[in-house]
């Protein structure tokens, strides 16, 4: 093979290394946060204590929670002002029970799984299903926080005429609120399930870079390693930059960065997570670029200065 084809060889086989890289290092993050706990708990966990939260939950929790105790019992209308001031205590009492952050947990966890199934479903929507998917989004299921939050409300009840017309126990089932994240014109559901499928294989990809990476450097020439180098430091630093961009983008999205609502409050905070799981991906990306447009640099100077001149005249 002519010494020429052989180097462009090696830039195509170092760019390849890099690209694949970069994609078994994001997919490692997209998949670690669609298949496992850790990091959405990471990312929201810190809400239980955030002041925010305690402005904002309670207001949705006692609406939830008058609904599901006025549709299964009757309330006198006499117990009904008590009733909406209980709900409200116990709504501010519920965030120092030891229950709550439990709660929380399995709130968090919950919305993940409703996710991650969603998404599956809108992959494999079987027949009858409309043609056209609708965009799936991250759904808020507050119905571990309503049981917390009846079982505060009961318990300060006890003994009391409102306590013994109340039931021992609410139904248990979803409360959904629709966070509306991601949103179909940043991150569409096909797209979305489509990257996740890639992700998974991440470490194929990560084998892949390795390969492609060291069957470069063994192709190129002598004189043809420098810019081998260069070149993948350069494709790395562009990506990193390009995904960096990418993944700010993320996070400020969907809801304009008030947080007027709970729905609005944990977006802000979610997407902001997300791009900084992103985020260190990208620093390793544009740091190791630099690194090695730097060696490759440094590597081809020295070879330029150590070439032999030839016989002089």
């Amino acid at each position: 093979m002519r010494t020429t084809t052989r180097n462009i060889t090696a830039i195509v086989l170092m760019v390849l290394a890099v690209l694949l890289g970069s994609a078994a290092m994001l997919g490692s993050a997209a998949a670690r946060l669609a298949d496992t706990p850790g990091p959405l708990q990471g990312i929201l966990g810190p809400l239980a204590s955030d002041p925010e939260l305690r402005r904002v939950l309670p207001a949705t929790l006692g609406t939830e929670l008058a609904a599901r105790i006025t549709a299964q019992t009757a309330v006198p209308q006499i117990l009904a002002g008590p009733l909406d001031n209980a709900i409200a205590t116990a709504g501010g009492a519920l965030f120092e029970d030891p229950s709550f952050r439990p709660a929380w947990e399995a709130t968090i966890e919950a919305t993940r799984v409703d996710f991650t199934a969603r998404l599956q479903a809108a992959k494999d929507p079987g027949p009858g299903s409309p043609a056209e998917a609708e965009q799936v989004t991250l759904h808020l299921d507050l119905a571990p926080l309503l049981g917390s939050g009846y079982r505060t409300l009961h318990g300060s009840l006890q003994g009391s005429a409102l306590g013994a017309v109340l039931p021992e126990a609410i139904p248990a089932a979803p409360v959904l609120l629709d966070t509306g994240w991601p949103r179909a014109d940043q991150l569409p559901t096909e797209t979305l399930d489509n990257w996740l499928s890639l992700a998974r294989g991440w470490v194929w990809m990560l084998g892949g870079a390795v390969l492609a990476a060291a069957a470069g450097m063994l192709l190129a020439t002598r004189t043809g390693r420098p810019w081998a180098l260069l070149a993948g430091g350069a494709a790395a630093l562009l990506l990193g930059t390009a995904t960096r961009l990418w993944a700010g983008s993320l996070g400020s999205a969907g809801t304009g960065g008030g947080t007027a609502d709970l729905e609005a409050l944990v977006t802000n905070r979610l997407a902001a997570g997300v791009a900084g799981e992103f985020g260190a991906a990208t620093t390793i990306l544009v740091t190791g670029g630099i690194i090695v447009l730097l060696a490759g640099a440094g590597w081809a100077w020295l070879a330029s200065r150590t070439q032999d001149p030839g016989p002089r005249g």
